[in-house]
């Protein structure tokens, strides 16, 4: 047990002389911008003042009855003709604006690649079958009541600093999150009510407590540890602190400091000594040495890039990518081949997400309005040529979980007039836009991301509503802008789709009151998932209702209560999704020729079963050199189409 006593208010005259001094403000993260600290006092004192939450046992007092899981007998993941090396080349259309993995910024556009889907947690859901298989945990067990869960740490685990993982690593996680420092306003809520204790019982034990007894347990209970020496500086200052330091991995890439230029390139090197190359689930993924990420904002120049081969893989989602810009001789003479894969994974919940804290929006009736008013079928069967799907809910794709008879108020500008003037928009102007008695006109602004999709998306969206009255006027801000904008919660309405996680609909983020104010306050709360700065009775007891159920029917009954509750509130207008993606990539990049990939997957290279076949790669260049074609290759895997 520890016993060294230490005060936090101890140190507090040390952060005012640095903020006097300006150090703390500092904003470019380099190590020697700041003065050395240490918290490992203020970290024990933190254990020591919550005694119920932060445990220190023996192996002794580990219950003798446990069932011990090690999740092998899953099938494997990848291919066993998979190659390391090789350089995979890519592109972001967005710089990061820090490489935190919490904290304000952090959750930008780039996160999946250089963090989600390379970071291990404890355990993971195997990509096809859904259960739980290992990760830096090489066995778990769960108490009888479904509550807490015992892991037992892999003894190869080790960070990519070569420091071996260890209980402390999974107790720092708790402090870091907990932590007022963290300015991570979730992170805060979640583990320090999603769980009620972890216990320390060796170097490589553990147990983690939930708030309630959960479906699939180990995975609700599951984390990344933090490695305690890297964050042995963690204070008030963190955002600036760490604003640009590289956090070791657990995972198969790192950042490569070296060859990364900030502003311009990120680039990924693969760990040649990374503990778990060898072991069932990763031994045939994480291929590529490298992977480079460089900056290119234009979608155009980008696919003038991945024609030329200095970019190996793009999607295609876009039709007029699919259908015209790939007639081209790259992909006629086999240089470039084409794939549709059909996943199993939820819907991104794409849609305009309407602030409803400002004035006109505010009112459910103008809500109602817009969504009669925005044709989406016609963007649909127009702009992406019949290939996408109307989006009904918020929580789709979920199977069982997902509501299944709510529909998306269709267009119908009768409708939608009728909405408006519940509203007091009775009046038509002479531009055809609806206005209230005092001359105020119904005219909302859409922000989004500057790309000609989502140019050409919001200007069909325009042309349709005015046939309602209704005036949508497009803000077009760089990545960075847009995304500052929104989290600030400055928008009116904005283009949005969140990332989304298996197996269960979330809702807590998005739409609990406690993610649009603070308690008391009367400004709507930045840097939360909740957008829509909703507030609504309903949202909280269902949303809250979800975190806490004890089982799968709960999480059924609940969610589609909740999804009843958001088509009657109208905080958003849902749009569209695609029950696949379609890519292009140099033929030297290769997938399993089996599975292709993991059913439950985003994009192609999300679960990294992917490699670079270097002999291929020479063979295509020697070929484009010549002359010599290959035939023309169009891959449809549709094993997880749904009807």
């Amino acid at each position: 047990m520890i016993r060294q006593k230490f005060t936090m208010a101890s140190r507090a005259w040390q952060w005012a002389v640095l903020a006097f001094s300006g150090l703390v403000l500092a904003g470019c993260g380099r190590v020697e911008d700041f003065p050395p600290y240490d918290n490992t006092e203020e970290v024990q004192a933190y254990y020591e003042s919550k005694p119920d939450f932060f445990t220190f046992a023996t192996p002794e007092d580990l219950p003798t009855d446990l069932a011990w899981e090690n999740g092998l007998e899953e099938p494997e993941i990848g291919s066993e003709k998979a190659k390391k090396g090789g350089v995979m080349n890519m592109e972001i259309q967005n710089f990061p604006p820090t490489f935190r993995t919490f904290g304000p910024d952090s959750n930008h556009d780039f996160r999946d690649q250089f963090y989600d889907n390379v970071e291990l947690s404890l355990v993971g859901l195997h990509p096809d079958t859904m259960e739980v298989i290992p990760g830096i945990a090489n066995e778990w067990a769960v108490s009888e009541d479904s509550q807490t869960v015992y892991f037992r740490i892999d003894p190869a685990a080790k960070w990519s600093s070569g420091k071996p993982i260890t209980a402390d690593d999974c107790m720092m996680t708790f402090y870091l999150y907990q932590s007022d420092f963290s300015k991570s306003p979730f992170h805060k809520q979640y583990f320090t009510t999603m769980y009620l204790n972890i216990t320390k019982y060796d170097d490589r034990t553990i147990s983690v407590k939930l708030a309630n007894p959960k479906p699939k347990t180990p995975y609700f209970a599951t984390f990344i540890p933090s490695p305690t020496d890297f964050y042995r500086e963690f204070g008030p200052d963190y955002p600036q602190r760490y604003q640009w330091r590289i956090k070791p991995t657990a995972g198969a890439f790192l950042i490569d400091e070296e060859r990364t230029r900030k502003g311009r390139s990120i680039t990924l090197r693969r760990l040649e000594d990374w503990w778990a190359k060898d072991k069932k689930f990763f031994k045939n993924r994480f291929n590529p040495d490298f992977i480079v990420y460089r900056l290119i904002r234009s979608s155009e120049k980008i696919y003038e890039l991945f024609r030329n081969g200095e970019i190996d893989l793009y999607l295609l989602n876009d039709p007029r990518f699919w259908y015209e810009k790939t007639e081209i001789d790259p992909v006629y003479n086999g240089y470039i081949e084409k794939a549709v894969f059909y996943n199993a994974y939820p819907r991104v919940p794409r849609g305009l997400y309407i602030n409803c804290s400002k004035p006109l929006l505010d009112d459910v009736n103008v809500r109602v309005g817009m969504q009669f008013a925005t044709n989406v079928q016609k963007l649909i069967d127009f702009d992406f040529r019949g290939d996408y799907q109307r989006t009904h809910i918020y929580a789709e794709g979920y199977g069982e979980y997902s509501e299944p008879t709510i529909r998306a108020r269709p267009f119908d500008p009768k409708q939608a007039r009728e909405w408006f003037a519940k509203a007091g928009f009775t009046k038509r102007g002479k531009d055809g836009v609806l206005m209230r008695e005092d001359g105020t006109r119904l005219s909302i602004a859409i922000s989004t991301q500057q790309d000609p999709l989502t140019n050409r998306i919001l200007l069909r969206l325009k042309e349709e509503a005015l046939k309602a009255g209704l005036e949508y006027e497009i803000e077009a801000l760089d990545g960075t802008a847009f995304f500052q904008k929104v989290m600030d919660k400055n928008h009116q309405v904005c283009l949005w789709g969140w990332g989304v996680i298996p197996p269960y609909p979330r809702y807590f983020q998005g739409f609990h009151s406690s993610n649009a104010y603070d308690e008391g306050a009367t400004t709507p709360k930045p840097n939360t998932n909740n957008i829509t700065v909703s507030v609504n009775e309903k949202y909280d007891e269902y949303s809250i209702g979800i975190r806490e159920a004890t089982t799968e029917a709960e999480i059924k009954d609940l969610a589609w209560k909740m999804e009843h509750e958001i088509q009657a509130d109208a905080p958003w207008i849902p749009l569209y999704h695609r029950p696949y993606y379609r890519f292009g990539y140099w033929r030297w990049v290769r997938f399993p020729e089996d599975t292709f990939n993991v059913r439950v997957s985003r994009d192609p290279d999300e679960a990294h079963v992917h490699w670079i076949d270097q002999e291929m790669k020479e063979e295509t260049l020697e070929a484009k050199r010549t002359g010599e074609t290959f035939p023309e290759v169009l891959e449809v895997h549709d094993t997880y189409k749904s009807e």
